[in-house]
């Protein structure tokens, strides 16, 4: 089973007609996720919106089920019940013929923009309206997952970059000026190579201010670390990113 969360962004220009970008995170069955952009004219959000379904189903593997993820449900009615706009019906049509050229079993679900992958769709929709990227994301990256256990001394690493999964666990020390949290954030920024970026997750608000501001904490030792740190990552041009 294949999973695309899809979003976009529009903005309005002039009498029905705007400037949109769609963004798509296409997960596969143990593959790094696809994350996709690019920019269109469109007469709506909504039409915008089903261009996201539109490059998901183009996107996905041939021949194979695919569950597409929105919070558009004037989108949704329209694929699963045939309502919607006039704005949407060609590209409907475009879709369903789509699916029924590639042989894909498509199922339409509703997902709130919290989500974890549609935060990353709608922030790749808006990147593409403003002209700062098209077409997939190709650069490096790996995906972090931190795991810190309450009362334990130590935190899980979980790294999975193309072709290679890392797992680690990090000793927290007691006695360094860093809270834990922060000391397992900089084992996986450590973990980094040559132009990657790191795409981390469930990071705690104060390890993440902290990475973004040594300054915010007022121990010279703690910002001595954090800088160090940043300036390892920043000569090795690994980009840190968290969801």
């Amino acid at each position: 089973m294949n999973h695309a969360y899809v979003d976009a962004s529009w903005r309005e220009e002039q009498a029905d007609q705007g400037r949109g970008g769609w963004g798509l995170v296409l997960l596969g069955s143990g593959e790094l996720p696809l994350r996709m952009g690019g920019q269109l004219s469109a007469p709506d959000n909504n039409a915008a919106e089903m261009r996201a379904v539109l490059e998901a189903v183009r996107s996905a593997p041939p021949g194979e089920p695919l569950s597409i993820y929105s919070d558009n449900w004037a989108v949704l009615n329209s694929l699963s019940k045939g309502r919607g706009t006039p704005s949407l019906w060609s590209l409907r049509e475009e879709v369903l013929a789509l699916v029924l050229e590639r042989g894909i079993t498509l199922r339409m679900k509703y997902v709130p923009r919290h989500r974890r992958h549609m935060r990353s769709a709608h922030d790749l929709a808006n990147a593409a309206r403003l002209g700062q990227h098209t077409g997939p994301l190709t650069h490096d990256a790996a995906e972090v997952s931190l795991e810190l256990r309450e009362g334990s001394q130590l935190a899980r690493v979980a790294l999975r970059r193309p072709g290679e999964r890392v797992t680690a666990e990090v000793p927290l020390d007691p006695l360094d000026p860093l809270p834990p949290s922060a000391q397992a954030l900089l084992a996986a920024v450590s973990l980094g190579t040559q132009g990657e970026t790191l795409r981390i997750r469930r990071v705690s608000k104060l390890a993440r201010a902290l990475w973004e501001n040594p300054q915010r904490t007022l121990l010279p030792a703690a910002q001595a670390e954090l800088i160090q740190a940043r300036e390892q990552a920043e000569g090795l041009g690994v980009v840190v990113e968290f969801e």
